[in-house]
């Protein structure tokens, strides 16, 4: 299944239907449609761009002097698909953000980077400058963002979400697929964004950490943590007990992380313990 046909439909699911290779349309539309945060939504724009450079937040977004500023970004060139649908009255964005971010971690997306509200900085930032999209304006509270990174064939690739819910109301959720000629080397999540998965979802899979410890995603790693000093955690995988030992090197405590039995799926996974 190729992303770049699915998403010139018409339909939100189009967007996501695509992050998995080798699952079914059909299942993916059904499954899109069953979520009560997506029923009805109206496909509001839909355009693509063959040739053209962008910066993806990997932080909050500001503007000084008259020049964007963030403070983290991912800087790329490719072709680019955007859809921004308007969610049905009784249906709320920050729900469809949530639906739709779990589908992508579903289907082995890497999250980059995920913000809500504020901390995202200032909401006409975001649609005018970020987006160009001036239907996306609204309060700073309402808003949501994540930046994805696919797997597989096609992880050179993001995907970008967006929600908003305006000041009359309406919610609408924004969604961009990047094709990029290149994506930098040094790409990983931020260390804030680890910390709100392991907060929100109890659970961070890290599929792509199938080698011995790595020195940048130790510290990475670390650093989530050490953002809840009492959180414990379990970690599985065949080089769990590796990766234990290079954070407790790092200055977590031991203590906080118990080893589980090898997990049947590459990488490593920990799960919050109550």
């Amino acid at each position: 299944m190729n992303m770049h046909r699915w998403i010139l439909k018409t339909t939100l699911a189009a967007v996501f239907i695509a992050a998995s290779a080798g699952v079914s349309a059909d299942y993916f539309a059904d499954d899109l449609l069953a979520l009560e945060s997506l029923h009805e939504a109206k496909v509001i724009t839909q355009s693509q761009q063959a040739s053209l450079e962008k910066i993806y937040p990997q932080g909050s977004v500001r503007r000084i002097s008259g020049t964007m500023r963030y403070s983290g970004e991912v800087l790329v060139r490719g072709s680019m698909e955007e859809l921004t649908v308007q969610l049905a009255p009784t249906h709320d964005a920050l729900d469809a953000f949530a639906a739709s971010r779990e589908l992508l971690q579903n289907q082995d997306a890497q999250m980059l980077y995920w913000c809500v509200a504020r901390e995202c900085g200032p909401s006409n930032l975001w649609a005018n400058h970020v987006f160009n999209n001036a239907r996306l304006y609204g309060p700073d509270d309402g808003q949501a963002y994540a930046l994805f990174r696919l797997a597989g064939a096609e992880q050179s690739n993001l995907i970008a979400v967006y929600a908003i819910t305006r000041g009359n109301g309406r919610g609408f959720l924004h969604a961009e697929y990047f094709q990029a000629e290149q994506l930098p080397e040094n790409l990983r999540p931020t260390a804030t964004t680890l910390a709100r998965q392991l907060r929100t979802d109890n659970q961070l899979n890290l599929s792509r950490l199938t080698d011995a410890p790595d020195p940048v995603w130790t510290k990475l790693l670390v650093r989530a943590l050490n953002q809840n000093s009492t959180m414990r955690v379990s970690m599985a995988g065949e080089q769990a007990a590796q990766w234990r030992d290079a954070m407790a090197d790092q200055g977590v405590r031991a203590s906080r992380i118990e080893l589980e039995t090898p997990h049947n799926k590459p990488g490593l996974v920990l799960q919050r313990l109550p």
